[in-house]
């Protein structure tokens, strides 16, 4: 057994959805996973992995469909009580609903975060009613995930000047243009978002940002950079599953990653794969 297979894992960036149950107009442009995904094809996955907690990331259905994907959530964490926390959607663009969606959320204990996508218009996240629901978010006990490509990132950071108490989690690293190579400017862009003591960010998603043709040398580069500008206190280990299923299966993801890591100690590989996100998202 690889010393990957031992090392306790919380997978914090997990999606499950149920096509029949709810629309997710985005699944159209990639068929390749328009299909039920539930727990237990996550279980058959990963069964090779120690992975002792999961966080459930919204999923982009209907943005009325929101109360309803937490509640399909908590019928998947019965069936596997890993699910620990879940990062719900909410309009946080308009206030009023957005508290009106957060009095039912704040029942509900598992959920730990909020994301809301912005990326079809990055300055929206500068606007007043947004930034007054990222600002109460504290209030509640909740962190908010930035899922966000590289230009909506000027956008991103006039947003976390303005919220310096709220804990923010970039997912996917910023979604580098690795296919590209859009190394240069993602380098700017970690220096830029690592100067901020409230923002983390996930090791995920970068195998789907890399294209068909990824390879380790060209993820590399990018894990690299991560951890000189966050240390290894501020990175959290996702998978992405099954989004990750159009690049690689779980398994080559967190090989290659085990191989990016290879001289990290025992010490930070346990705070990427574990103990931060058991901090982060107060696990």
């Amino acid at each position: 057994m690889n010393a990957i297979n031992k090392m306790r894992i919380i997978d914090s960036h997990l999606h499950l959805w149920d096509i029949n149950r709810f629309k997710y107009p985005w699944l159209d442009s990639v068929p390749a996973i328009k299909k039920n995904f539930f727990v237990e094809d996550y279980q058959k996955e990963t069964n090779d992995f120690c992975i002792e907690k999961m966080v459930f990331v919204q999923a982009e259905c209907l943005p009325q469909q929101c109360i309803k994907e937490v509640d399909f959530v908590m019928e998947q964490a019965i069936k596997d009580n890993r699910i620990q926390g879940i990062v719900a959607y909410a309009p946080v663009e308009d206030h009023p609903k957005f508290k009106n969606i957060l009095q039912k959320l704040k029942e509900i204990k598992i959920v730990k975060g909020i994301r809301c996508m912005y990326d079809d218009d990055p300055e929206l996240c500068c606007n007043t009613s947004f930034l007054e629901s990222v600002n109460s978010l504290p209030a509640y006990n909740l962190s908010f995930d930035i899922s966000v490509k590289p230009h909506s990132i000027p956008a991103t950071i006039k947003m976390i000047k303005e919220c310096p108490h709220t804990l923010f989690i970039l997912d996917h690293l910023g979604k580098p243009d690795i296919e590209n190579n859009g190394i240069e400017l993602f380098k700017k862009n970690m220096d830029k978002l690592a100067s901020f003591p409230n923002v983390v960010a996930k090791i995920s998603g970068l195998l789907t940002e890399a294209g068909s043709k990824w390879s380790l040398n060209s993820i590399q580069p990018y894990v690299d950079y991560a951890i000189k500008c966050f240390g290894y206190d501020r990175l959290l280990f996702g998978s992405d599953w099954p989004v990750l299923l159009l690049a690689a299966s779980f398994n080559e993801w967190v090989s290659n990653l085990f191989q990016i890591l290879g001289n990290t100690s025992i010490t930070d590989l346990e705070k990427i794969f574990y103990t931060n996100a058991m901090k982060v998202y107060r696990l």
